[in-house]
């Protein structure tokens, strides 16, 4: 056996053959390979950085459009007040005067005899009411979307809309309970237009009926009546703001209001039997609470 030698190794000496020989074999074959990948990584960083700078760029002229449309939207918001507040001056002034105006003719209408006069002030005065509920929808057109839609209890907003019609001489079929809709504030004026709508146009009416209908994705918010319904041709005429002064113009405002938060209305009743107007409620516009 041989003995073991006293003598200190060279230890530098064994270190530097071991690197040679590690930098001869990594020269060959892995080398290149990572001087590639440092190469591609550099680039990648170079990229990167490119990337961040633009987006730091983008991100300072986003945040001064922003600051450019709040600016614009502030003095927007002020030119609608400033407009509605003279819109509002307008409307009250007209109606003062119309007020005056339907005074003064039903006075002379009482102090004339003559049977010619007598039906051209009665002509005339019923032209001054068309104009006045022109204007009085005409304001309410204006508030259209002004506040924010909100949850609306159905049958609360169905109570306060008919309290202001005289609906005694109907049969009433009520079923609203539990159901909520997110719509314009303005909806307890398309129940009154619907409800209105009844003792105008429904004829022979005696009774009708309010209530919804649910779906999987849906709510079908119904009002039907016995009157003497919708002929076929003016089914979608009726929502146009053309058709007239004492009909259209109230349920063009229905569908308007209705259709702040996607809600839709059609008139799907069968003439001669009655009219039955039909509000299609998507998911996501109404919620159902259960009764306790």
């Amino acid at each position: 056996m041989k003995e073991h030698s006293e003598e200190n190794p060279d230890w530098d000496d064994q270190r530097m053959k071991i690197i040679g020989l590690g930098e001869s074999s990594i020269r060959k074959s892995y080398y290149p390979e990572l001087q590639q990948r440092l190469h591609e990584l550099e680039k990648s960083n170079a990229d990167l950085l490119d990337a961040i700078e633009e987006i730091q760029q983008k991100e300072e002229e986003l945040r001064h459009n922003y600051e450019e449309l709040r600016t614009i939207q502030s003095a927007l918001d002020l030119a609608r007040k400033k407009l509605n507040l003279l819109n509002s001056l307008t409307f009250q002034d007209i109606q003062n005067a119309l007020f005056s105006l339907n005074g003064y003719l039903t006075l002379t209408k009482e102090a004339i005899t003559q049977e010619p006069l007598q039906t051209y002030l009665e002509k005339s005065l019923s032209q001054m009411q068309k104009i006045e509920r022109v204007l009085h929808i005409a304001k309410q057109y204006q508030n259209l979307g002004i506040h924010p839609p909100k949850w609306q209890n159905v049958m609360e907003t169905y109570v306060f809309a008919v309290s202001h019609l005289d609906m005694s001489e109907y049969e009433r079929s009520i079923f609203l309970e539990g159901l909520e809709v997110f719509a314009d504030p303005l909806l307890e004026d398309a129940f009154f237009y619907l409800l209105e709508n009844i003792k105008i146009h429904s004829g022979h009416a005696t009774a009708y009926r309010f209530f919804y209908k649910t779906s999987d994705n849906e709510v079908f918010l119904i009002l039907e009546d016995n009157g003497k319904g919708i002929a076929w041709d003016q089914k979608n005429k009726i929502f146009e703001r053309r058709t007239g002064i004492t009909g259209g113009v109230g349920l063009f405002l229905v569908r308007e209001i209705l259709s702040l938060t996607d809600m839709t209305i059609c008139e799907n009743g069968k003439p001669g039997i009655g009219a039955r107007f039909t509000i299609t409620i998507p998911r996501g516009v109404f919620r159902i609470r259960e009764q306790a």
